[in-house]
């Protein structure tokens, strides 16, 4: 089922198209929340990253490298669609407002599953979704 996953990651898909299937079988509602933890995991990694070189070049004096807190990052489109690889441009402290609460995620508009979530807020660049039933406490993401 790993290396499944791993080809399915690796694989592209048509922007267009959200495909909620792995091995032709429809996944279920609570495979499709692990997968949005997943790439929620993903981006909290980037963004922790980020921080962490922040903190680094202030304490070395690299001003050059220090940027604003603001300064817009490219986070991964937190659907449950394994093939997703598509990103949303989002300052940080907006990407931490939006997941305060545990129930929210990001998303490109049109990537929501009615039957698992209602879009509560729909921007030009994304959609904030809420989740109908609390999604996973956490997932451990693989690597990329």
């Amino acid at each position: 089922m790993i290396s499944a996953f791993f080809s399915i990651l690796a694989s592209t898909r048509d922007p267009a198209k959200c495909y909620y299937k792995i091995m032709d079988k429809p996944l279920s509602e609570r495979r499709m929340a692990e997968n949005e933890a997943v790439f929620r995991e993903y981006n909290e990694r980037a963004k922790k990253a980020f921080d962490e070189f922040q903190r680094v070049a202030k304490e070395e004096g690299q001003e050059g490298f220090i940027l604003d807190n603001d300064t817009p990052l490219h986070f991964y489109c937190e659907c449950s669609d394994l093939n997703c690889r598509q990103r949303i441009k989002l300052n940080p402290s907006h990407y931490n407002e939006i997941h305060k609460r545990r129930d929210h995620f990001i998303v490109i508009c049109g990537h929501d599953i009615k039957a698992i979530e209602r879009v509560v807020k729909e921007t030009p660049d994304y959609c904030i979704i809420a989740k109908f039933k609390q999604p996973p406490e956490a997932v451990t993401a693989p690597q990329l």
